[in-house]
């Protein structure tokens, strides 16, 4: 009788060691992948053409997207896996306008020339952080958006500023949790912007 004690104590260390340790000082690689937001595509609603320009990256710390705080100290820390944050947000959005049916796609320097419409963008703040527990791990996360449209038909101006934030909480964490968060406010804050605004022709308009 005496062993089941010690067994369950070795069962705790076990679950501590899993869900504290893990490699420390790692580099955890994320992505701003395809920000689906139905299933399939939609009909076109407009022949207006949108160019989405790379996002500028203006956050305070630009050296990473978060950090994972390790159980028995320590830090790693999560990256864009490949190219720019500004890029791959620019590439998500243009994505997620095309699944909306919006004649849209990423453009570079001079290749926004002859469209209808043109969106840039600012990155203000964008972040997802993992604190490591005994048995859990406590995940938040923000992402600030400010949209800037331009009607070449018109020369009418929109802004708009998109922020969403979030929370989670694992067992056992794992870099999917974060990547799903990350995705998950992405989504919200382009959900927001194809909910404020409506593309009437070649005018992109907010709704009344």
């Amino acid at each position: 009788m005496r062993r089941y004690p010690n067994a369950a104590i070795g069962f705790i260390g076990i679950i501590l060691l899993a869900t504290g340790c893990g490699a420390k000082g790692e580099r955890i690689d994320l992505k701003v992948p395809i920000a689906y937001g139905v299933d399939k595509k939609v009909a076109a609603m407009s022949s207006g053409t949108v160019a989405v320009l790379p996002f500028e990256d203006n956050r305070t710390n630009r050296s990473h997207l978060g950090t994972r705080y390790h159980l028995w100290g320590g830090e790693s820390h999560f990256d864009l896996s490949s190219g720019t944050l500004g890029e791959s947000t620019a590439q998500a959005f243009a994505d997620y306008l095309k699944e909306r049916g919006w004649n849209a796609a990423v453009a570079k320097g001079n290749g926004a020339t002859g469209v209808d419409v043109t969106i840039t963008g600012q990155l203000v703040d964008i972040a997802v952080n993992a604190k490591s527990g005994v048995g859990q791990t406590d995940l938040n996360g923000k992402n600030r958006l400010i949209i800037f449209v331009k009607n070449h038909a018109d020369g009418s101006q929109v802004r708009e500023t998109l922020t969403s934030t979030g929370t989670s909480q694992v067992f056992w964490f794992d870099p999917e949790d974060a990547q799903d968060l990350l995705n998950e406010l992405y989504n919200k804050n382009f959900e927001k912007f194809m909910a404020d605004t409506t593309l009437d022709g070649k005018l992109l308009k907010l709704r009344r």
